[in-house]
């Protein structure tokens, strides 16, 4: 297996891994599992993809021509409106800033009831 894509981030490599599984080429996702992990490694490993060594040519072509490809615009949404409409861009930037703040705190929660279910499981264990 070889390495066809350094992805920024675990979403990312995911996006790629599906790029190339809808192309009919079967693709893994290296290092998911230690993003954020606790201890000694660090929180912000690399995540790769790999394909088989037979199909690098063709993951690496699905993979140029993603990237290369221009950004989508969809029907809402008026390109050369950017930037006339100051009112529309602040309540923009405060919808993205609350979206980002509830996503934050969701992650938190996951984070805690992860945590609270572990340390269960590890005191039932520690029990026998």
């Amino acid at each position: 297996m070889q390495i066809i894509y350094r992805a920024a981030n675990l979403a990312d490599a995911h996006l790629v891994r599906q790029l190339l599984e809808s192309e009919d080429i079967p693709a893994f996702v290296q290092g998911e599992y230690l993003q954020g992990a606790v201890g000694e490694l660090p929180a912000n490993t690399e995540v790769f993809v790999h394909v088989h060594d037979a199909q690098v040519d063709a993951a690496r072509a699905v993979v140029a021509d993603w990237e290369s490809g221009e950004p989508v615009v969809f029907d809402d949404e008026d390109p050369d409106d950017a930037g006339h409409d100051a009112a529309g861009a602040v309540e923009s930037t405060l919808a993205r800033a609350h979206a980002i703040g509830v996503k934050r705190l969701l992650l938190f929660v996951a984070v805690v009831v992860g945590g609270v279910i572990c340390y269960e499981m590890l005191l039932r264990y520690a029990a026998g």
